[in-house]
């Protein structure tokens, strides 16, 4: 079994050319999709464009980090739930897109949309609090996305100070 540290050190490995092109197809989604809503044609081509072009890249790049988790320990439970917070996570992110490209399509109201995003919201909180803690019971050395980014900060601080 790895240790806490080890795994943080492979879930931070991350290939450069896999960022690179994860940014470069979010900015072309996002630039693409504004400059065709912000021309007033049809906004519906810019909402589809920019759900392709940041919801499928980010899904990718979760299915990779919940393998990765999947490989840090063989018990049944654990590798379970580590599945059910990846497909929820996926889940999450095409239900706010959808929420989204609803709003945009005059399918819902403002006051609709941000109700049911808030109650998305809060409801993936209070469920990925609840998965992380039934992981920590099952293995003491699981890295919680909190304790992830808490990492990532540190060694920022630490190559910031050193330069």
């Amino acid at each position: 079994m790895m240790t806490r540290e080890e795994r943080i050190e492979q879930l931070q490995k991350r290939p450069k050319k896999g960022v690179f092109n994860l940014l470069w197809a979010t900015t072309a989604g996002l630039g693409l999709g504004w400059w065709i809503y912000t021309n007033a044609s049809l906004p519906m081509l810019a909402v589809f464009s920019f759900l392709m072009m940041t919801a499928v890249p980010l899904s990718f790049v979760t299915w990779q980090k919940t393998r990765t988790l999947l490989t840090f320990n063989e018990h049944r439970s654990y590798q379970r739930l580590i599945q059910a917070k990846g497909v929820i996570v996926i889940a999450m992110l095409w239900g706010m897109l959808g929420l989204m490209f609803g709003y945009v399509s005059g399918y819902f109201a403002l006051p609709v949309f941000s109700g049911l995003s808030a109650m998305l919201i809060a409801g993936m909180l209070v469920v990925e609090t609840w998965l992380d803690t039934r992981l920590l019971r099952i293995d003491h050395e699981h890295v919680a996305d909190s304790l992830l980014g808490f990492t990532k900060r540190e060694r920022l601080k630490q190559k910031w100070e050193n330069e």
